[in-house]
């Protein structure tokens, strides 16, 4: 059963055709990789899924709704959450507020709502927030920077609280952009970790990336777009083997 599905999806950014009649399909319970030269068309796939950029033509389908064009905020309480290459932080705040921060969507909090309620039932709530956050910074490693400015994160520890916030909505589909861009050996070793532990707790991923190994270690099954077109799709296995991405990737045919 595909949990995401787009027929036809394009996105076209005047005159330049960023994603071309792309036709993905992923199934529940999967990891899925997605992945092809600089410039393929990957981020602009995620920036059409979670909302953030309108398509120019064909629909996007998560379990069975159609969603194209829905608003980023609409999707997320729908149980779509993504990550960004560069990491998206309040960095005038604290890590754990961070995280507290992206499960506002699955909370009864408002603003208004907030301002009439006693304190007592604010309190309550916002020490379950912060449980559910501190439990989120663990699963990634980084509990012990909880209480530290977001400002002062290094590269790597800035991944990992997105990664964290991104779980604070609790998606079913989880959109990874980029995850070890930037990390060492170590480093990917233990994102790679945690985005197997995701997907045992039962969330699908799709992840984007440029290290090979890293899709091809953790992915069921692998897309392969170039100029925003899809060129190939199968197992990991399949993908490694195929004569047409090789030549994507090298430049000519081996």
């Amino acid at each position: 059963m595909a949990i995401l599905k787009t027929i036809g999806l394009s996105k076209n950014f005047r005159g330049l055709q960023a994603i071309d009649r792309l036709d993905i399909s992923v199934e529940k319970g999967e990891i899925h990789g997605l992945i092809g030269p600089n410039g393929a068309g990957k981020t602009t796939f995620f920036n059409l899924i979670s909302g953030l950029l309108p398509a120019t033509e064909g629909r996007i389908y998560f379990e069975c709704t159609d969603i194209t064009n829905f608003q980023p905020h609409i999707i997320t309480k729908m149980g779509i959450s993504r990550t960004f290459q560069k990491a998206h932080i309040m960095d005038k705040v604290s890590v754990l507020d961070n995280v507290m921060a992206g499960l506002h969507c699955r909370t009864s909090a408002d603003v208004f709502g907030t301002l009439l309620r006693l304190p007592f039932f604010r309190s309550i709530q916002e020490e379950e927030m912060k449980h559910r956050a501190l439990e989120l910074l663990q699963f990634v490693g980084i509990v012990s920077l909880a209480e530290r400015p977001a400002s002062q994160l290094v590269w790597v520890e800035a991944q990992l609280m997105q990664i964290a916030r991104s779980l604070a909505s609790k998606p079913k589909l989880l959109l990874l952009d980029e995850p070890t861009a930037g990390m060492g050996p170590a480093e990917t070793e233990q994102v790679q970790g945690i985005i197997r532990q995701i997907h045992k707790i039962g969330i699908t991923v799709i992840i984007v990336s440029h290290d090979i190994r890293l899709v091809t270690g953790v992915s069921d099954a692998i897309t392969v777009i170039e100029f925003g077109k899809k060129i190939a799709d199968g197992t990991p296995v399949e993908i490694q083997n195929n004569l047409q991405v090789m030549e994507a990737y090298l430049g000519k045919k081996e």
